[in-house]
């Protein structure tokens, strides 16, 4: 018993397997691959820089600037590494505006607001002239309609009429830029006025009274003239000045008498030999005539 309580303790030691020291791992391996492939990226970098251009370095110092600094046009030539940068061309947010660079194109701004303010005006313009141009249009028909049927009431009087259908071609009805023209043209043998007088002949009256039935329910005014020919008058005191207007005058009161209204008279005026009907023959008897013109426009109003 005493002797194996003398014994000296028995050691257990342990080798590893693969023949090396047990206190190395692999993760040193990991680490090394790390600095290595660091490194390579490092050197690829520096030669890069080392072979690009001036651009292309410019593009890539602005790819790493802050958005708020990049203003006015990229530097580089072509793509992203050789110049064109990520962000905006202008900052985020704009310093004369509060609307975000990258703010929806789609969705209405202030400009925009504005624009289609105004182009709604400028429709709402338009419609209005169409408007106007369409109710001028409708009141130049009505005026021609009305013209139309003073002129065929006219001819339809005088074909009634047994004594005064010979007066036909005496009668001149036309229409011209100042309105309808109703005429009474005197012809060789058959004239309107004794010569040198303001005193009508009875068939002028009749004639009067029948263009009075066909204008006087129209709301025209009237423009009555007196018009002579180029033969010089013979009396000292008295000229075709004062015969025209006399004439014309005389014709007004006819018509008034004959149931005109007189506030539908514009003017009463004596225009002498100053507008001949036919220009190359001045003496032309038919160039003595008084002229009646419904009025298309009020030249009191103008």
């Amino acid at each position: 018993m005493a002797a194996k309580a003398g014994k000296t303790p028995l050691l257990i030691r342990r080798v590893g397997e693969d023949g090396h020291h047990g206190h190395h791992g692999g993760a040193w391996k990991v680490a090394y691959a790390d600095f290595v492939t660091a490194m390579m990226a490092f050197f690829l970098m520096l030669w890069l820089l080392s072979t690009s251009s001036e651009e292309t370095l410019k593009g890539i110092a602005e790819y790493f600037t802050d958005a708020s600094d990049n203003e006015g046009v990229p530097g580089g030539v072509a793509g992203v590494i050789n110049g064109i940068v990520m962000t905006p061309p202008r900052p985020m947010f704009d310093r004369q505006s509060s609307t975000p660079a990258f703010a929806d194109p789609s969705l209405p701004t202030a400009e925009t607001t504005e624009d289609a303010a105004a182009v709604a005006m400028s429709e709402d313009r338009a419609l209005e002239d169409a408007a106007d141009l369409s109710a001028a249009a409708r009141a130049e028909a009505q005026t021609a309609d009305r013209f139309e049927t003073a002129k065929t009431a006219i001819f339809q009087a005088l074909a009634r009429s047994e004594d005064l259908g010979a007066f036909a071609d005496s009668i001149l009805v036309e229409r011209t830029p100042e309105g309808l023209r109703i005429q009474l043209l005197d012809r060789e043998n058959l004239a309107m006025f004794p010569s040198g007088s303001d005193r009508m002949h009875p068939h002028t009256e009749r004639l009067l009274r029948i263009v009075t039935q066909a204008v006087a329910a129209l709301p025209n005014r009237l423009s009555i003239r007196g018009h002579t020919d180029a033969r010089p008058f013979v009396s000292a005191n008295y000229d075709n000045w004062r015969l025209s207007s006399a004439r014309a005058d005389a014709t007004r009161r006819v018509m008034l008498a004959a149931g005109l209204a007189p506030q539908r008279v514009a003017e009463v005026v004596g225009r002498a030999d100053a507008e001949p009907l036919f220009a190359a023959d001045p003496n032309d008897a038919r160039n003595r005539r008084i002229s009646i013109v419904l009025l298309a426009t009020d030249p009191a109003a103008e």
